[in-house]
């Protein structure tokens, strides 16, 4: 955890260290439900002189080695772009939407950060791109009943899951909800606002077949797999999917950590219950991410597939219970 008086030690500290040649427009420190207890603090800066998004660690403060540090620094257009109603990707709306409704504007010298919060509240999910979460739910059901007809059950079930997260968008987006862009922000969105369908997508990636060991040790395999799997594709199309499984794995490890962490209490159950399912989540996300293979006409590597099984699959997950649940999917688009 990092006490507010040494964030704000840390922010200025940093905001000392800009210079005019970064061109830098503002920044904001991110909050979430888990803040108070991470040790790490997480940060994004609009610059004007960056193209693309940039995540770095900071590892050069000397009083502050003890703090985790994460600066994002990406281009106004990567706001602005969104604001203005311009045809980006989902994942764009969502994170912006995320950073611009949950976090606080630190340095904001132009007054440009508080203008885009301004216009934030204006923001809505355009109908065409509900309609492309429609559309690519149906394609990958469509993979669901291919990997069904040909008895690939594991990989039939994770489509399903990457289904059931593309359909549940749809009745969120219709509602203008924005918290959609990870498997943990998906379930926290849920858990607040949309409770049946919270309870059935937890049941769909099996957080109640997990305890704290098994977790642990899926975790351990995967991420020795993916470690293999990344040197046998450095510079292939694989790579950068194995490097953003990484980011979830940590985050599932961080997670998990500190859900043994805390003390059972009333008081704690709560958050101790959302760390566990978020440690659950990001470790569906990680496999999921790793068992990408692009090029093959098959397009889940087998290996990771049958480690995917092997933690996440049940005697309960058969051809019958795939094909009800691909039908309750197919409701949350109708």
């Amino acid at each position: 955890m990092v006490d507010s008086q040494r964030t704000v030690q840390v922010i200025e500290t940093l905001l000392s260290k800009i210079e005019l040649k970064h061109q830098e427009i503002g920044r904001f420190l991110l909050h979430d439900e888990f803040e108070h207890l991470d040790p790490r603090i997480i940060l994004w800066a609009a610059r004007e002189n960056v193209r693309d998004l940039k995540e770095t660690s900071i590892t050069d403060l000397e009083e502050f080695s003890d703090i985790e540090i994460k600066l994002t620094f990406a281009p106004p257009s990567f706001f602005e772009d969104v604001l203005s109603g311009k045809n980006v990707p989902y994942w764009q709306v969502a994170t912006v939407m995320r950073i611009l409704k949950t976090s606080e504007i630190v340095y904001d010298p132009r007054g440009k950060l508080e203008q885009w919060l301004n216009q934030a509240e204006l923001v809505e999910w355009q109908p065409e791109v509900i309609q492309l979460k429609q559309k690519t739910t149906r394609m990958l059901l469509d993979r669901v009943s291919n990997r069904i007809s040909e008895d690939m059950l594991a990989d039939a079930y994770i489509w399903l899951i990457k289904a059931a997260e593309e359909a549940i968008c749809v009745p969120l987006m219709t509602q203008n909800a924005f918290g959609l862009g990870t498997a943990s922000l998906l379930l926290d969105t849920l858990q607040r606002n949309f409770p049946d369908i919270y309870d059935f997508y937890s049941e769909l990636i099996g957080v109640s077949r997990f305890d704290p060991n098994k977790l642990n040790k899926a975790r351990q395999e995967l991420e020795i797999l993916a470690d293999k799997l990344y040197q046998q594709n450095v510079k292939t199309d694989r790579e950068m999917w194995i490097l953003a499984a990484f980011v979830s794995i940590n985050e599932s490890e961080l997670r998990l950590k500190q859900s043994l962490e805390i003390k059972v209490s009333d008081d704690s159950s709560s958050i101790l219950s959302r760390l566990f399912e978020t440690a659950v989540a990001e470790l569906w996300n990680s496999y999921f991410l790793v068992a990408q293979n692009p090029r093959k006409a098959v397009k889940l590597d087998p290996w990771v597939v049958g480690s995917f099984w092997n933690w996440f699959g049940s005697p309960d997950i058969d051809e019958e219970w795939l094909k009800e649940k691909e039908k309750d999917i197919l409701d949350f688009i109708a």
